[in-house]
């Protein structure tokens, strides 16, 4: 009888420790399941945050191009405006300080008859189209053009091609050559980088007619060569 009882013991034993391993091995295929799909909804989550990420970026790419378009688009216009001002006339004549190219001769880069006319640097950037002179940093430098008609000016407008913010002077001259002084001191304009941008001087209407002006320069104030490539006066 005691035999028997051991035995049954022992069977019970045995039986809920079969049952223990066959939990044990269930619940790590329930583990290794459950393990999966969580891989496998976090791959399907990366994937689809990567795709929205590359929606997005295209989005944000076509939107930058969209306003880069507006933005030439903008500066066409506003080029075309100054080129067609009725008020304005371009020098016919000029002569500089220094040069970085010859004293004179069309065919000269950098020389000072690069201002005569209207503008013909595309970019910006050093370019032998426009004024450069012969030290890029060597202090005040000043050049003058002349216009065809002499007028009651009311405005300037100067074409910097390369290294903007120099000028800290404008000089008109009336017909029998007296100088006045309509703008002077730092040029404060934020302008753009790598742009061309006007330095534009307004100021009241002159009781005298001029058709020539003069620009001083402090070179050593912009760092490089301060070129220019045309000069526009305002007035009737």
């Amino acid at each position: 009888m005691k035999t028997i009882k051991i035995l049954t013991a022992f069977a019970v034993l045995f039986s809920v420790l079969n049952c223990s391993r066959i939990t044990e091995k269930f619940s790590e295929k329930v583990e290794k399941k459950v393990n999966e799909k969580v891989d496998e909804e976090i791959k399907k989550s990366t994937e689809e945050i990567d795709k929205q990420m590359k929606e997005a970026d295209s989005l944000l790419k076509a939107a930058d191009e969209e306003l880069n378009k507006e933005k030439k688009l903008t500066e066409a216009l506003d080029e075309e405006k100054i080129l067609k001002d009725p008020k304005g006339q371009w020098a016919i004549d000029a002569e500089a300080s220094s040069s970085y190219g010859s004293a004179s001769g069309k065919s000269q880069s950098w020389s000072p008859e690069q201002m005569i006319g209207e503008p013909n640097v595309e970019k910006y950037g050093d370019n032998g189209n426009g004024w450069a002179s012969k030290d890029p940093d060597k202090g005040i430098e000043w050049v003058i053009l002349t216009f065809a008609k002499a007028v009651n000016a009311e405005g300037l407008r100067v074409r910097q091609s390369y290294n903007p913010g120099a000028i800290v002077k404008v000089e008109l001259f009336d017909e029998n050559g007296k100088g006045y002084v309509v703008w002077n001191g730092t040029d404060k304009t934020r302008y753009k980088e790598n742009t061309i941008q006007y330095f534009t001087a307004e100021f009241e209407k002159t009781k005298y007619k001029t058709k020539k002006v003069k620009l001083t320069l402090a070179s050593n104030v912009v760092n490089g060569w301060n070129e220019i490539d045309a000069v526009q006066l305002l007035g009737e």
